[in-house]
């Protein structure tokens, strides 16, 4: 029972986490290189998954999935806020 609820807190974390990142952003400049830094760590990510003993092995796919997807949302909703600024 209580390793559910610790696997069901470490994934809410792992979601909000990354989606939190992008949205302190100020400026166009530091959210482009916010995308850029997270693209070289989800490249990381996906490249050495496969490889036993490794630390994105230990993460998984499914919580670099949350991960990931975490992370695009916040980037989208950053997105659209710098968009709708005056």
């Amino acid at each position: 029972m209580l390793d559910g609820i610790w696997a069901i807190f470490l994934a809410f974390i792992c979601f909000l986490v990354p989606m939190a990142v992008p949205l302190f952003a100020q400026r166009w400049r530091t959210l482009i290189v916010i995308l850029v830094l997270a693209a070289v760590f989800f490249g990381w990510l996906t490249l050495e998954m496969p490889s036993p003993g490794t630390i994105p092995a230990g993460i998984g796919a499914f919580l670099g999935g949350l991960m990931l997807f975490g992370f695009a949302a916040g980037a989208i909703a950053k997105f659209v806020q710098l968009l709708g600024r005056r």
